[in-house]
């Protein structure tokens, strides 16, 4: 028993460093709203809309005269989805619940019917209750789960989990001919990796720092053809380093790089010492030559 203790005391900081750096999990959804469905609500109910890829298209606007805003589908492989949350003044009716793609902007292009939502009566009490939960309610989750044979990023928020110290492959599939023009910077990188690819997929490698904190860590983007480069373009999450060899190699650079400094100070002081030296020397010299011409 003493052994077991032992070991489960011993293993606890490292499961307490991958909790750290895992995500954190969601708030339970609300009641789902289905394609093709008449969902019955009160105001102040937030509802979750989820539609396979085949249904339904990345970004798309779900929206409803109801709703206290449009909700966007975002990617929680293997599904798109939502929340979105009845309004505190909407009026007891059924509305109708659309869903418009991502590039859909003008009044000519009619949006999809989703579902129809058919809002209660509800009375002062119950209308003032809603406002004090809606106004407390967090902001839209922003993190996606993208497939995990996809390749990184698809997304600003495809927020993946490596290890510190792994190298990792970066692949930008939409800007053909930048072979070389892009420059990818992070906290967590060792280096400044260079997009590069002849054809329409871009791609560049790097090293995660070791000594990188568990937690998110975004990726900037600088190209050099744009004005106002160096916005966020990708995220990724730390989790703890291991044991390999990555890690040790990295150390043993910076142990490296940190003697070599200790010498160049240790060499740069004993040439100003020795300068001195001479330098009083040559001042003795000329003292006793002035003494003897006297």
């Amino acid at each position: 028993m003493t052994r077991l203790r032992r070991t489960a005391w011993a293993t606890l900081p490292l499961l307490l460093s991958f909790a750290a750096a895992a995500p954190a999990s969601a708030s339970p959804p609300g009641p789902s709203l289905p394609f093709g469905s008449v969902r019955s609500v009160h105001p102040g109910d937030t509802l979750t809309v989820e539609g396979a890829a085949s249904d339904a298209t990345y970004l798309a606007t779900i929206d409803s005269p109801a709703f206290v805003a449009a909700g966007k589908l975002r990617m929680m492989d293997p599904v798109l989805t939502t929340t979105v949350t009845i309004a505190c003044d909407a009026r007891p009716g059924t509305y109708p619940v659309t869903r418009r793609g991502a590039g859909d902007t003008g009044p000519d292009e009619h949006p999809f019917r989703w579902a129809q939502v058919r809002v209660e009566p509800a009375d002062a009490a119950a209308r003032g209750a809603c406002r004090s939960k809606v106004g407390k309610l967090p902001p839209p989750r922003l993190e996606e789960r993208w497939a995990p044979d996809r390749t990184w990023p698809q997304s600003a928020w495809d927020v993946r989990t490596f290890r510190a110290g792994s190298r990792i492959t970066i692949t930008d599939n939409e800007d053909e001919g930048s072979d070389g023009d892009i420059t990818l910077v992070s906290r967590a990188f060792t280096g400044r990796p260079v997009l590069r690819g002849a054809k329409a997929v871009l791609t560049a490698t790097t090293t995660l720092t070791c000594d990188s904190a568990p937690g998110i860590y975004v990726v900037y983007r600088h190209d050099m053809n744009r004005t106002g480069s160096g916005e966020p373009w990708a995220r990724l999450r730390i989790a703890p380093a291991g044991h390999g060899r990555a890690c040790a190699d990295q150390q043993a650079a910076k142990d490296s790089a940190a003697a070599s400094r200790t010498d160049v100070v240790a060499w740069a002081a004993g040439g100003v010492l020795l300068a001195a030296a001479a330098a009083a020397g040559l001042l003795r010299w000329a003292n006793s030559r002035r003494t003897h011409s006297a």
